[in-house]
């Protein structure tokens, strides 16, 4: 009897290396559930910047609405106050040269598949071109900013998209006039789509535009 208590104390003693084991095991397995994730995060579409970036800059670029335009200025003036004014204006002028390849590439998919003159989309485009790069861009904001040890200025802009689409139907109705050819052009329409393939592109940092 003694014997058989022993045998069954063993194979219990056994029994519960095992499970230890196994429990082990699992710990492992979640650690890797974990890796897993974090590889899954790190893959997640984001912002990036081209150029290397103060964090709090970056953070402001990761973190600013999916569905606006972010430009990124930076300067090192005399004063802080004449840094941060141009660095604002290149932020803004990265905006609108943003806009304005976004605007390119619309007119490019519509006249794919329409019978516009070639001539008349090129008007089109240089007529809407320089009245962006003229535009105030209302609806921009600075939100965030911020100064190296050296002195540089970083500011974060951006332009939400109803305000861009604002800004463009202002600038293309009065394209429209000039080249009456392009009247079905609707880029609201198209803005969409296009914030959306914007948002995958490195944004870069203006470093000499918009002074």
């Amino acid at each position: 009897m003694k014997k058989t208590t022993c045998i069954i104390a063993i194979i219990a003693m056994v029994a519960a290396l095992f499970a230890s084991c196994a429990t082990g095991g699992g710990g492992g397995g979640g650690s890797g559930s974990v890796s897993s994730s974090g590889a899954a995060a790190s893959s997640t579409s984001v912002r990036k910047s081209a150029s290397r970036v103060p964090e709090g800059i970056m953070n402001a670029l990761i973190n600013a609405p999916e569905d606006a335009l972010v430009g990124i200025g930076s300067a090192k003036m005399g004063t802080e106050s004449m840094s941060r004014t141009t660095a604002t204006l290149r932020a803004r002028a990265e905006i609108s040269r943003q806009m304005s390849t976004m605007i390119q590439d619309m007119i490019r998919d519509y006249t794919a598949s329409s019978e516009v003159d070639p001539s008349a989309t090129l008007s089109f485009t240089e007529n809407i071109t320089v009245a962006l790069s003229k535009a105030e861009l209302t609806g921009s904001r600075v939100t965030f900013f911020e100064y190296t040890d050296d002195g540089t200025c970083y500011v974060v802009v951006t332009l939400g998209q109803s305000n861009a689409a604002e800004i463009i139907n202002q600038q293309q109705a009065a394209a429209k006039l000039a080249v009456p050819a392009m009247a079905s052009f609707n880029a609201e329409d198209r803005m969409k789509e296009a914030f959306a393939s914007n948002y995958n592109k490195e944004v870069q940092v203006n470093t000499t535009a918009g002074n």
